[in-house]
This record gives C-alpha cells, structure tokens and sequence, in this order.
C-alpha cells in the first residue's frame, strides 16, 4: 500500500518495517539481556540495506546519484558526527568522574575519514557504508552495460551477457569479496568500505524483493526461514563464544559466514512479510505526511513515525542514550532494592526498557527540531515537521 505525499510516494509497509529497524537500532543500543541483542544484530542492519535496495535506481547516471547521496548521506554524517562529538564532551563535563575523556583528535579523524574501527571509530558508520554500498551497486550496473562492448564486439549480440545477468554477478561477487575480506583479515577500511563491499547483497536483495511476488509464498516457506533463521543464529551466537557473541557489520564480526547470510536474509525476509501482511490488513489505512490516521492502532502511527524519521534518530540516539545511561549508573542502586538489581537478566532487562523509553521521549522533539528548522542537515530541501 502506497500513499502520495506531496511529490514523493511512500510504500506504508516499507516505512513499517523501517520503524521495527530503527526500533530494534535503538534497543541493541540499550544492551539487552544477550540471547536478544544476539537476535537483533543478526538481521537489523543487513535489514536497513535490504530496504535502501528497495528503491534504488540502478541505472541512475553515476554522477548525479554522487551529488544526491554526498548531499544526503556525507553531509549528515558530519554534521551529526560533530554534534555527537560536542554533545560527549559536554557529558564528561558535567560528570563528576571524568574517568573516560573523548579523544577529540581521533573522533575528527574518524569523521573526515569515514573509519568505523580502531581509534577513529565513528558511530555513525552506517551513513557512509550505505553511500559506497550504493555507489558500487549503480557503477557496478553501468560497467555491465558497458564491459559486453568492449569484450565482445565480435560476438553475436543475443550470446553475449545480458546487462543485468552481469549486474547481478558483480554485486554478488562484490558481497563476496567484502565477508570474506571481514572474516580472514577484519581490518577496516576508510568510508566503511569494507562493510559497504558486504551491504551491495542485500541491496540486490531489496531489489529482488520488490520484483518477487511475496503473498504466493505458502505457509511452510515461511516456517523453514524461521528455522534457519532461529537456527543460524544460534549457531553463530555459540560460534562467537562468550562475551560479546553476536554478529556485528560495524567491527567486521560475521561468525560463520553462511550463518551470517542465512540469518540476515531470514530475518530480514521474515520482518518484511510481516509488515506487508499488516499493510493488507483491513485495519491498515494510507496515512498522511502526519502521524497517521484515527484508524491505524497508536503502535502502527509511532512505528511509521519511527520509519520516517529513521535518519534523524539514528544520527541523535546517542545523545539521549548516554544521558539515560548516566542517569541510570547515577541512580539506579539508591531507588531499586539490591536483590533486583543482582538479578539477571531482570535487571538488564529492566534497565534496557527503560533506556530505549528515556531515549524515545527525548528524540520526539529533537525529531520536530531538525524536520522544523535543520531540515537542510539531512539533504532536505524543505521543512517537514511530519515526514
């Protein structure tokens, strides 16, 4: 289900599953008991690039995607890198145990370069990561309308490859090529790169979604991606071994590779169903640019808000995050008894609910802020409050 929003068309099942994203983002972040940060990283990032595939034009000229996707993605990634930058310091100022200072030189270093590991790690890796894995997508595209010339101008047309047979070989040889660079060397690379060689997958993904008919999928297809996805995951989850024991794109943490690949496409494949069922729902209404509809459930109308807005919280999270943070280490022992808080996971848990709650309040209005009056920090060219 599609609904018109001034000059651009929303698919609403698209935006729903963007909102479980950023959701699932934002509750990874919180740290949650390990068997659900185990689940959640197994597919939510791949998941963001699935839906980034959706709607990419392949065959849009290199250069301007260049120009759109710098404005859209790059700038952002500076803008909110430096205020991320400026809003930790401010945190360890007002701490009273300066323990941990920020490296400022390093975090610069890190914005200007893109790097997402080591001492120039940048949380915001995602933004540059997303701009080469579409940059190697549509360049990879127009080097295969263009290679058969050059290789095979004495070959009959109809034997040469087709454009997009070549297409789709490069992106999967690219994906390739970038998990097991990951897996055997997990060095990173400037710009994300070397996650970004992994992400043009699921971007070919994304564009296979919107090509296949989903509905025809009989009930016992679904069950099987659900057992490989649970059972991938798991495996992987072992696999990585105590601590911190599940896979992660922005520090190169795969597992088992084929893992890796099953559960994220499950996972992903699994969510996007589901949202596409609650979008036929009799239920279901197209929304406007606003919050939704008097006949969409509350849940519905925020997690299409959360879509929507996925760039803006995803750059912001952190901020509120580490207040939340300060405030619980601050105070938890003194307003919860001692026995609850020894508990686990219940007090992990309990902890994490009321982060991601903490969090989620703070962002509404720094939400309305940047659509309101900096829309033009995520490439926008006019105010939105609502989109």
């Amino acid at each position: 289900m599609a609904v018109q929003i001034g000059n651009r068309t929303r698919v609403e099942w698209a935006d729903l599953a963007r909102g479980i994203a950023i959701l699932l983002v934002l509750l990874g972040h919180t740290c949650p008991p390990p068997y659900t940060t185990a689940f959640i990283y197994a597919f939510h990032m791949p998941l963001f690039f699935v839906l980034s595939g959706l709607f990419l034009r392949v065959d849009e000229p290199l250069g301007q995607l260049l120009r759109k996707k710098t404005r859209t993605l790059l700038v952002s990634f500076v803008i909110y890198n430096l205020v991320l930058l400026f809003a930790d310091w401010c945190l360890v100022a007002l701490s009273p145990n300066k323990h941990d200072p920020v490296d400022i030189i390093s975090r610069l270093l890190g914005t200007l370069t893109g790097w997402h590991g080591g001492l120039w790690n940048s949380s915001l890796w995602f933004l540059p990561c997303l701009f080469m894995a579409q940059l190697l997508v549509v360049g990879s595209y127009h080097l295969s309308l263009r290679l058969p010339r050059l290789l095979c101008r004495d070959i009959v047309a109809a034997n040469s490859p087709s454009p997009s047979s070549l297409a789709v070989f490069f992106w999967v040889l690219l994906s390739l090529a970038g998990v097991a660079y990951c897996h055997w060397v997990g060095y990173s690379l400037p710009m994300s790169l070397d996650s970004a060689l992994i992400a043009t997958g699921f971007l070919l993904m994304g564009r296979q979604v919107m090509k296949l008919n989903l509905k025809r999928e009989a009930w016992w297809y679904w069950a099987i991606t659900a057992i490989i996805f649970v059972s991938t995951t798991l495996d992987n989850y072992y696999t990585l071994g105590a601590g911190n024991n599940h896979v992660d794109l922005s520090t190169d943490t795969l597992g088992r590779p084929l893992n890796f690949y099953l559960a994220a496409c499950g996972g992903s494949l699994l969510l996007i169903r589901g949202c596409q069922l609650i979008g036929e729902s009799s239920k279901f209404r197209p929304t406007s640019a606003g919050f939704g509809t008097s006949e969409n459930s509350r849940l519905l109308t925020s997690l299409l808000w959360l879509g929507r807005n996925s760039l803006i919280i995803y750059c912001l999270h952190r901020i509120p995050m580490n207040m939340g943070i300060g405030i619980w280490n601050a105070t938890a022992h003194r307003l919860l008894p001692a026995s609850l808080l020894a508990t686990e996971p219940a007090a992990t848990a309990l902890r994490s609910f009321l982060l991601l709650l903490f969090t989620l309040l703070l962002l509404i209005p720094a939400v309305y802020i940047v659509n309101r009056w900096l829309p033009w920090t995520l490439g926008k060219t006019r105010k939105s409050v609502n989109s």
